[in-house]
């Protein structure tokens, strides 16, 4: 038996399967749903006092928006989940030399935890 027959009969995949297509579509769907989260925390945060707002005494919001904070927080919830789903595909799917880790969801998920913790310090 050649090793060119023995590669071929140990790799059996066809392509991407249902799995990995399931994976990276978790994947992107993850970094959109962060990417409107960070959208979000423009319009809920606090706003910027500067010395040209306090010169015409402009009335300006000093904490964060109530109603966005809690839309901002379900948004990065579901981040970390899709990330942690993603993760465990990817996981289940790591059995050959050529299978890696997606170092991108590990960071997706690290931000994700990291702005909620900061949220809730609030």
């Amino acid at each position: 038996m050649t090793t060119e027959h023995s590669a071929f009969k140990n790799d059996r995949r066809q392509g991407p399967d249902l799995v990995r297509q399931l994976f990276a579509w978790l994947a992107v769907l993850a970094w959109v749903l962060f990417i409107l989260a960070l959208l979000l925390v423009h319009y809920a945060r606090p706003e910027m006092d500067t010395g040209l707002v306090r010169y015409w005494e402009i009335e300006i919001r000093g904490d964060w928006h109530p109603v966005l904070t809690n839309w901002l927080q379900a948004m990065l919830y579901g981040t970390a989940l899709l990330s942690v789903i993603s993760l465990l595909l990817n996981r289940l799917r790591l059995r050959r030399k050529d299978d890696r880790l997606h170092f991108n969801l590990v960071i997706l998920l690290l931000a994700s935890i990291a702005l909620v913790l900061y949220l809730l310090r609030l």
